[in-house]
């Protein structure tokens, strides 16, 4: 969307004595877009008026007019009989900017614009107001962040935050790191208690034992049943008696992930530490089925709950991260071999994978995609129960280049494998995402540093707000932080992602363990949690997400943009409980390159936030009861019958989009993946139903210049109207090349007209803490929350004063003719209202 910018320098000229204007709550510097609307509280002064204009304008340097932008005037007030309206007051206009002003460096030399505020009396006298405007596309307007406490978010079911899939550490309890010379006397319960955090991922237990094991005398290739009996009841005896573990069970939803070797029975395979190899993947199967069978349940640890066959087998091999010619059939066949000898033994475990460590499906124009994701999932998709992958901002990798994932990467990767789910196995499959974050390639060699953490740290916050919007499909999203990870200690050089350090670091390897910045992220969350709400941001860089918890509510922001976000607020709770306190938690990267986590108490009616470069806020608001949650947002998202079709200049392609399930309110969102060579058109022709729509010229995070190419998922809002039971979507480009690798419609039903509902309490900036009502009305209106004003005024749509009401009187409306009225008090309050 092109933005323009107003600079005013306003100036009130007083062409007869007993005369004026202005325009007294004109900021010096505002942002709109085109047609934007304007309040405008304009003060005049006048022995009889007869008419007060605003216009706006285009002047040469000598200031005369070159060309009217809109109708040649717009009136708030004017015309006969002029003795009706008061010769001193104030009034609230709004002003809509035309939506065809062309930019000012578009301009001629010395050309510029005026906006004109015009009063004229009845004996011929007048007073102006002029705005010298600047119009450009530079800078934008504040971003706006909307949450209705009252309504709660329901997709696929789930409306609770479940902490142990989403605040979690790539750990398990039984670790030894959590042991040693640490700054608290007890690191689980400092940490695991304190931050509300929970584990759930081991890979080195399986791996280790594995190689500790004797090939069976009966069967070359295969592990000793006796043997992994025999160690299995060793280790469950001794965890049984580690008594100071037990309480943390519930806080470690296990994933058992193999290392690829010694399991991998395919090409480079390698021996197990006692000579022997495995013979197939029935084998390797076989041993981890049996093993979970011996080593946990009974008096051990608890049975895990997923199973990842192996890890990352195709880092190197199949030529790496690049390559998109070679098949992953091998890969596939062994997870189908290993996952059936599994479930043999635990036939109730979850099995997955295959635990990609780089899902770039649209390398080689998706050909990466057809000859690895997507014949695995033809594969071996029937014994697969969830997927595996990993997902990982580079955000300095190669002399400082970024190859971001956050955003609408993310978007793309999930939707491509959900939807492909969809249509291939009738469902979309959970996933597990076992390792998110950074790597920090060009940070990777050097010593401890917070920045490096931070580079970290913001990568996990925005991934994470992807996965919160799929709590349905979210089995688990396992943030890569290793307790100590001293086994990655390597030639003087400590493991990147660690929870502790040693408190001399990076002086020396040397102290007690400390915490490193990574605490950071499980501090700023450490209280979210309850009912998820209705939120939404219309700023697509701008990620937003809620939850209410009793008389508490979480408004959670995070910036995906690279300068600092102006939010503007509106936090709505329509039942008039009143603020009782506001925390900010603002996790941001300071001017010395050290991120910070700001915690503060703010004012309760704060409207307007900074929201720093790539950092994350979470609002606590405390409210004076139990906030009651009885309007739903039920989101569904609906799969297009194909996927992965090429584009052609001028072709349309159509989509079909079936049994969509329709309330009488609600919103759509259509949702396009592209992959895409960087200088062809992210901006196609849409339509849903044979109705055009607007495409927005903007997506979630960067533009991915630095990457191969573009792949990310366009949003597109759709009028809730457009939708039917089975809808027709087409889209074409005016270029060749790439291919729209999905199209999904998000459609939100709701309880009941929210976005209306919120009419008394949409333009207030104590919004929170006030309830108009009944709304829509039939005439009296009446206020819920304590509302300070000695004077309320009531305007029409047009922004012409039309009532007005002293303290302590009823407030009726009845007269008036049915349509939307806006209320203002004196004291700066504003409403709508819609009369019917």
């Amino acid at each position: 969307m092109k933005k323009i910018t107003l600079l005013f320098f306003f100036a009130s000229t007083i062409l007869a004595a007993q005369s004026s204007i202005s325009w007294t709550n004109a900021p010096t510097n505002l942002t709109f877009s085109p047609g934007q609307v304007v309040d405008m509280e304009l003060t005049y002064n006048t022995p009889d008026l007869d008419y007060i204009c605003v216009w706006i304008r285009e002047v040469d340097a000598a200031e005369n007019t070159v060309v009217q932008y809109g109708a040649f005037m717009t009136c708030p007030l004017g015309g006969s009989p002029t003795d009706t309206h008061a010769n001193s007051d104030v009034i609230n206009y709004n002003y809509a900017i035309p939506a065809n002003v062309p930019e000012s460096n578009t301009l001629a030399a010395g050309h510029f614009y005026k906006i004109i505020i015009f009063l004229v009396d009845d004996g011929g006298g007048s007073a102006n107001g002029s705005v010298d405007v600047t119009v450009a596309s530079s800078i934008n307007a504040n971003s706006k962040v909307t949450a209705i406490l009252n309504a709660k978010h329901i997709v696929g079911g789930i409306e609770i935050l479940d902490r142990s899939k989403f605040i979690t550490i790539h750990a398990s309890q039984t670790e030894n790191e959590w042991n040693g010379t640490n700054f608290t006397a007890d690191l689980r319960d400092h940490f695991l208690n304190g931050y509300d955090v929970y584990m759930g991922r081991d890979t080195g237990g399986v791996s280790w034992f594995s190689n500790q094991m004797q090939e069976d005398p009966a069967r070359t290739g295969y592990a000793n049943p006796a043997h992994i009996a025999s160690l299995g009841l060793n280790r469950r005896n001794t965890y049984a008696s580690q008594t100071n573990l037990h309480p943390y069970e519930a806080r470690n939803t296990l994933i058992l992930g193999a290392q690829k070797y010694p399991f991998w029975t395919g090409e480079g395979q390698k021996a197990t530490n006692q000579g022997w190899s495995f013979a197939n993947g029935t084998a390797t199967g076989e041993y981890m089925g049996r093993y979970i069978n011996e080593f946990h349940g009974n008096n051990g640890q608890p049975v895990p709950e997923f199973v990842e066959i192996i890890n990352e087998p195709a880092y190197e091999h199949l030529g790496g991260p690049e390559d998109y010619t070679n098949s992953l059939q091998e890969v596939a066949d062994f997870h189908n071999d290993v996952a059936i000898a599994i479930k043999a033994q635990v036939p109730n475990v979850k099995v997955g994978g295959y635990t990609a460590a780089f899902p770039n499906f649209e390398k080689g124009d998706f050909q990466r995609w057809i000859n690895r994701d997507k014949l695995f999932m033809d594969v071996a998709g029937n014994n697969m129960d969830f997927w595996s992958i990993h997902l990982y901002d580079f955000p300095s990798i190669g002399g400082g280049q970024k190859k971001l994932r956050s955003g609408s990467n993310v978007e793309a990767t999930l939707d491509m494998m959900e939807q492909y789910s969809y249509m291939s196995f009738g469902e979309v499959k959970p996933f597990v995402i076992s390792e998110y974050g950074a790597q920090m390639h060009d940070y990777s060699n050097q010593q401890w540093s917070p920045y490096r953490d931070w580079l970290h740290l913001k990568a996990q916050n925005a991934q994470l707000m992807s996965f919160l919007d799929r709590p349905n499909n979210i089995a688990s999203a396992i943030n890569f932080v290793i307790v100590k990870a001293e086994w990655g200690y390597n030639n003087g050089i400590p493991y990147n992602h660690r929870l502790m350090r040693k408190e001399n670091e990076p002086t020396s390897y040397t102290g007690q363990w400390v915490y490193t910045d990574m605490v950071k992220f499980y501090q700023l969350w450490s209280d979210v949690n309850g009912t998820r709400i209705d939120t939404f941001s219309d700023n697509l860089d701008i990620q937003v997400d809620g939850y209410v918890d009793g008389n508490k509510a979480y408004v959670i922001l995070n910036n995906l943009n690279f300068t600092d976000e102006e939010i503007d607020l509106d936090v709505i709770e329509i039942d008039g409980l009143s603020i009782a306190s506001l925390i900010k938690k603002h996790l941001y990267l300071d001017g010395s390159n050290l991120p910070q986590l700001l915690e503060e108490s703010i004012a309760v009616n704060t409207s307007t936030v900074t929201l720093n470069a790539e950092s994350t806020m979470i609002l606590e608001y405390t409210f004076s009861n139990a906030i009651l949650i009885d309007e739903t947002t039920t989101e569904t998202k609906y799969y297009a019958t194909t996927y992965l079709q090429p584009i052609i200049a001028n072709q349309t392609t159509n989509f079909q989009v079936n049994d969509v399930l329709k309330s009488t309110f609600g919103e759509a969102v259509l949702r396009v993946g592209l992959g895409r060579l960087h200088g062809t058109s992210l901006q196609p022709t849409i339509k849903v139903n044979g109705t055009l729509v607007d495409v927005p010229e903007n997506w979630r995070g960067d533009n991915q210049a630095q990457r191969e190419r573009f792949f990310g998922v366009l949003e597109i809002p759709v009028p809730f109207s457009l939708i039917q039971a089975d809808n027709t979507v087409s889209v074409e480009f005016g270029d060749t090349g790439g291919h729209i690798s999905t199209l999904t419609l998000q459609v939100f039903n709701f309880s009941s007209d929210l976005r209306n509902l919120t009419l008394d309490v949409q333009d207030n900036k104590l919004a929170p803490s006030i309830k108009l009502y009944p709304n829509p009305t039939k005439g009296v209106i009446n206020f819920k929350g304590a509302v300070n004003y000695n004077n309320i005024h009531v305007y029409n749509i047009a922004g012409l004063r039309v009532k007005s009401f002293k303290k302590n009187t009823e407030i009726d409306i009845s007269e008036l003719t049915n349509g939307i009225y806006f209320l203002k008090t004196d004291t700066g309050h504003h409403f709508k209202v819609l009369k019917k």
